[in-house]
């Protein structure tokens, strides 16, 4: 007999046994209260940000105000937060008609209609204008200069040109700039490809790229504040989520000083003590599980906590592959760290993107195996990667044991984005 597990894979569950002694540790998200009244604790902070005036006064002379939102891979509650921010520009003297929501893609497939109405609400949609960024237009793209470490900052024209940008998104872990939230929202979401590439490079260049996630000052996310501050961002309303994804925080206020004060927050539920590394790591990628392209960032941080040369099971959906928009992350998945370097900086490899995430991907791979039990990628789509394939938890984590010894001990995350820590 041993311990009966369950973790998430999109949105059901699935439970496998760990045998009996095997089981090192569970982590989840941590538990806290969340808000009976997100509106209303919204519209408080709104009038009360951090470091900043209150939305009104910022937005009493705007003639023009662009709400920056993030996308369907995201769990932000958008069509609870977006009517009070809309309700607040009203009382400021901001029209609807004067406010253009734009979907912060990056690199990102476009959300469809069914999926804005789901994440927006039908009240939003029938309110202002949305839109999907997109980062290949040069139209739609300015030039804006350099910041002060050098990144050319190539953005949104129409994001540059608003009288108020409004930042709209959560706070969570991330693998290349440390947290999400904050000014990433602008790079790399509302910024040209030469600039995006720009700071996922010096991410994947980051090694062991492990240390970046969870540091709220690694250069990467100076760079991107840096951007994010140059192209006009001025207000951020970023949530925490619980681990049942209800709001039990809120970061509202200078897109610097709120976003320091809600990671401090987010940290006691996202970072989480083990006592151990462990020789093998069941992952669940929830709620980064649409692609591996998002669901790489929890085998990253998986990492985290399994020693190295044990073995990871990512159990992960992936209902649209390995990426509908960055190919070279297939082609190339079996190469090693040093390959892809060579092969990006010969210019081998165009989608510079896909060459940061390669460059994660590789890390990953060398610091553990991987055995990835998904619907959604093909036992191709695996052996792509460098993968393992499993129908099922039982038989991957069967498959670690044998290979680690039935001593071996077993780490279990239960959402794809917590760090594990080693206890100190």
């Amino acid at each position: 007999m041993g311990m009966r597990a369950t973790i998430p894979y999109g949105e059901r569950e699935v439970s496998f046994e760990i045998p009996e002694g095997n089981l090192a540790w569970i982590i989840d998200r941590g538990s806290k209260k969340p808000y009976e009244d997100v509106s209303s604790r919204l519209r408080e902070a709104l009038r009360r940000p951090t470091a900043s005036r209150p939305l009104r006064e910022l937005a009493s002379n705007a003639r023009r105000v662009v709400i920056l939102v993030d996308d369907y891979t995201r769990p932000t509650p958008q069509r609870v937060l977006l009517p009070t921010i809309l309700d607040e520009l009203n009382e400021a003297g901001v029209k609807d008609r004067q406010v253009e929501i734009i979907v912060a893609l990056g690199t990102h497939r476009v959300m469809r209609e069914n999926e804005m109405k789901a994440k927006f609400g039908g009240e939003i949609l029938d309110r202002v204008e949305v839109r999907n960024f997109d980062c290949h237009d040069e139209a739609e793209l300015i030039d804006i200069g350099r910041t002060p470490t050098g990144i050319e900052v190539v953005v949104s024209r129409r994001v540059y040109e608003a009288d108020l940008v409004i930042g709209v998104g959560n706070i969570v872990p991330h693998c290349y700039a440390g947290w999400a939230g904050g000014g990433k929202i602008v790079q790399p979401g509302v910024c040209g490809v030469k600039t995006i590439e720009e700071t996922h490079i010096a991410s994947g260049m980051t090694r062991p790229i492990f240390k970046i996630a969870g540091d709220l000052e690694n250069p990467v996310r100076r760079m991107i504040d840096e951007v994010a501050l140059k192209s006009g961002l001025r207000f951020i309303v970023n949530t925490i989520l619980n681990e049942r994804d209800e709001v039990c925080g809120l970061a509202v206020g200078h897109p610097l000083e709120a976003f320091k004060r809600g990671v401090e927050e987010a940290r006691e539920l996202y970072c989480q003590e083990i006592p151990r590394l462990a020789d093998i790591v069941v992952a669940s990628s929830y709620p980064a599980d649409i692609d591996y392209w998002q669901a790489l960032k929890p085998t990253d941080y998986a990492c985290l906590g399994v020693r190295e040369g044990g073995i990871v099971i990512l159990v992960s959906p992936c209902p649209e592959g390995i990426s509908p928009v960055h190919g070279e992350v297939r082609e190339r998945g079996r190469l090693s760290y040093d390959e892809v370097l060579e092969a990006y900086r010969r210019g081998d490899i165009e989608d510079g993107v896909a060459a940061a995430a390669l460059m994660i991907h590789t890390q990953i791979r060398e610091h553990a195996g991987v055995i990835c039990v998904s619907d959604g990628l093909s036992e191709e789509d695996k052996e792509a990667l460098g993968f393992e394939h499993a129908e099922t938890v039982e038989e991957a984590l069967q498959r670690a044991l044998r290979e680690m010894g039935e001593r071996a001990g077993v780490g279990v995350m239960r959402c794809g984005d917590i760090l594990p820590t080693i206890k100190s």
